[in-house]
């Protein structure tokens, strides 16, 4: 569709003079996806390219402004709608394609605008030079970092990359793919140290630099073989997982929460839930009727972990002699199909609740939900010293993580050892 504006005229330069253009003309091209341009025919399994077509009438002379830009992309007809050039659910990628699309054409549109502020129009010339920026890192790798944050991502994902953004942006206000080195990463490293940040929050920031460099590699804006990251060692330290003991586990249990602070309660039932099942609070969260499967051995919760893409099966009625069934029990009665069993406020607003807890339990720590489910590894730890029964519970991907758990109940052990008295006789 062509945009037209109705009053002023602005001057255009075209080839040594410069002109006044009606701005009744329309100087604003047809940037527009197209599928199989060359009217190809397929069969249903075969694929077709995707082309951005741009197209504007001749000016003043100028002669008229007609491309096919390739994308790199192929579907099939039958994931492909005409009448909204996009690609359909069909495709399990649509999401990702239309947004390559669409923030490909987003870019040739602001080139343009930016044109024609400065009184030019898009032509072969400037459109072939835009181009070859992309390829040859003339472009903002901090641009390319904020419109790739995907929507889509969870909302703490996408305030972590935000996070990222916003120190990029302090660190240097604009950093083009050009400007990538082994030499800047190290002076973003230093950067984010003397900002006093912790070194595994350091490590994270640089993941996410990381991420979105191939990113980048994978549109071909950047060359991959080119990514510091490949070069740049990033460092991170082992994790303080604290865990309450079972004195203290106990002392939170035995809380009696009275009916006037409904919320309070909620929290106390949804962080013993966690203690018992090693779910995390988005677990918790997410988990609905359709979770809850019956079998001889009584109820267990069959769920898909958030971090680990694997279901796990948690015998809720044999862990800890059945109190977690006998904690969400009282809420299966409400349950709506298809709805979360728990009404969970916020995890900060949790976590909020839980210093409430920690109070009234004389608990000395720094209670969060996420000490629940290292609670629940180490007692697991400490009770069976199977490392491949935490794996399978926890859901974790790698073994070695399980094996912490072991290691730290280990060290426990031979503290305990270590003040006996072996005097026999």
């Amino acid at each position: 569709m062509q945009r037209y504006a109705t009053e002023q005229k602005i001057p255009l330069h075209g080839s040594g003079s410069k002109v006044l253009l009606s701005m009744t003309h329309p100087i604003k091209a047809d940037i527009i996806p197209v599928f199989n341009y060359k009217n190809k025919s397929l069969s249903p399994s075969e694929s077709a390219p995707v082309h951005i077509k741009i197209y504007r009438q001749g000016i003043n002379g100028q002669k008229p402004l007609r491309r096919i830009i390739p994308t790199g992309i192929e579907v099939k007809e039958f994931e492909w709608e005409s009448s909204t050039g996009k690609v359909n659910l069909k495709n399990p990628n649509a999401h990702h394609i239309n947004k390559v699309l669409r923030d490909f054409i987003s870019g040739i549109e602001d080139f343009e605008y930016r044109l024609i502020n400065s009184g030019q129009l898009l032509t072969d010339e400037n459109l072939n030079e835009y181009l070859k920026g992309l390829t040859t890192g003339q472009e903002s790798f901090t641009s390319f970092f904020r419109n790739e944050i995907d929507p889509a991502l969870k909302r703490g994902t996408r305030k972590e990359h935000h996070y990222t953004y916003n120190l990029l942006c302090e660190f240097r206000p604009n950093i083009l793919f050009a400007d990538i080195t082994l030499s800047l990463i190290q002076e973003f490293d230093r950067f984010l140290r003397n900002k006093g940040l912790a070194i595994n929050t350091i490590y994270k920031h640089h993941q996410h630099v990381n991420r979105f460099l191939r990113l980048a590699g994978i549109k071909g804006v950047f060359t991959d073989t080119k990514n510091p990251y490949r070069h740049f060692k990033l460092r991170k330290t082992q994790g303080n997982r604290v865990n309450l003991t079972p004195e203290e586990l106990k002392r939170i249990e035995q809380l009696q929460i009275i009916d006037a602070y409904p919320e309070l309660k909620l929290v106390h039932d949804l962080f013993l839930f966690s203690c018992y099942t090693g779910l995390r609070y988005s677990d918790i969260a997410t988990l609905t009727l359709e979770h809850i499967i019956h079998t001889p051995d009584g109820p267990c919760v069959v769920k898909t972990m958030e971090k680990v893409p694997k279901p796990v099966t948690l015998p809720i009625s044999l862990l800890f002699g059945g109190k977690p069934l006998q904690i969400v029990e009282p809420y299966l009665k409400h349950a709506a199909a298809g709805k979360p069993i728990f009404k969970t406020p916020s995890n900060q607003h949790v976590n909020r609740q839980l210093k409430v807890l920690a109070v009234m339990a004389q608990i000395q720590m720094r209670l969060t939900f996420h000490v629940a489910r290292h609670t629940f590894g180490t007692l697991l730890a400490e009770l069976t010293q199977n490392p491949y029964l935490i794996m399978d519970l926890m859901g974790h991907a790698d073994i070695q993580t399980s094996m912490i758990y072991i290691h730290r109940s280990q060290e426990r052990i031979n503290r305990q050892l270590r003040n006996v008295q072996w005097n026999l006789f």
